[in-house]
């Protein structure tokens, strides 16, 4: 009995060119991976998008500082602060700018106003890295004792290094500085030409005048009171910068006690 037997069909080889095509196509797509791959590298490592932040300053600051350049004391210092100030607000945003690609403008400004010099900061893009930060500084009003100063906006900022300042003295709480700088105010446009040296509130208010006068308001009808002492002193010739001070006690019904205190 014959054996069948099976004819298999040959497998016709693939043409050498076919082969040279689809080696080469992957050969095109791995350097078109690689070149994207080495780009991205490339950028990244490069200065191209590193932010650049750019700082305007606002305020008197500079001014004050300018004006006042021997430092006093350990706790004052003078124009060296001015031009190291942009280094410490450039540590205030170190980590906002970690991630170069996707920097929140908002967060730059909630960082830089953590400095107790800023009253508000504004960061706007120029560029795709280019910030601008503009800042507003506190002004100083007033000295809160030795430990801070108020802003004429009425606000107690205590920075870590105080710098001299020959605007008035306030004694008062922490919690009553909105309404001790609104009295401040009021006192001084009734005194007009007589300036406030020191103002004083504990249980009363006491205003201490540049021309070396104290004026005892006491703590209620304060303005009337003021108001009698400025018709008084406009009549009194005792008082002056080389003598004794001058003490007007206000607290007397539609009356006043005169004293002098040694210098």
């Amino acid at each position: 009995m014959a054996k069948l037997r099976r004819n298999y069909l040959k497998k016709q080889r693939k043409p050498i060119k076919v082969i040279l095509v689809k080696i080469l196509k992957g050969l095109f797509y791995l350097i078109i991976i690689l070149s994207f791959a080495s780009s991205i590298y490339l950028i990244n490592n490069s200065k191209l998008f590193e932010p650049s932040i750019t700082w305007e300053i606002r305020g008197d600051f500079e001014t004050l500082t300018n004006q006042n350049n021997e430092i006093n004391n350990s706790s004052i210092i003078n124009k060296y602060f001015v031009e190291t100030i942009t280094h410490q607000y450039d540590d205030l945003i170190k980590s906002v700018l970690e991630n170069k690609y996707l920097i929140e403008l908002s967060q730059i400004n909630k960082n830089v106003e953590k400095h107790p010099w800023v009253s508000k900061a504004n960061a706007e893009r120029i560029f795709w890295n280019k910030i601008r930060v503009t800042v507003e500084n506190h002004d100083i009003a007033m000295q809160w004792g030795s430990e801070g100063f108020i802003s004429s906006k009425g606000i107690l900022y205590l920075p870590r290094f105080l710098i001299s300042s020959d605007t008035p003295i306030g004694i008062v709480s922490k919690d009553n500085i909105k309404q001790f700088y609104i009295d401040f105010k009021k006192y001084q446009a009734t005194l007009g030409s007589l300036k406030i040296a020191r103002f004083e509130r504990s249980a009363i208010d006491q205003l201490i005048l540049e021309n070396n006068i104290k004026v005892i308001l006491g703590y209620q009808k304060q303005s009337e009171r003021l108001d009698l002492f400025i018709k008084v002193y406009k009549n009194f010739k005792k008082c002056k910068k080389d003598r004794p001070t001058c003490i007007f006690d206000m607290r007397y019904p539609r009356d006043f006690a005169f004293s002098y205190s040694p210098l």
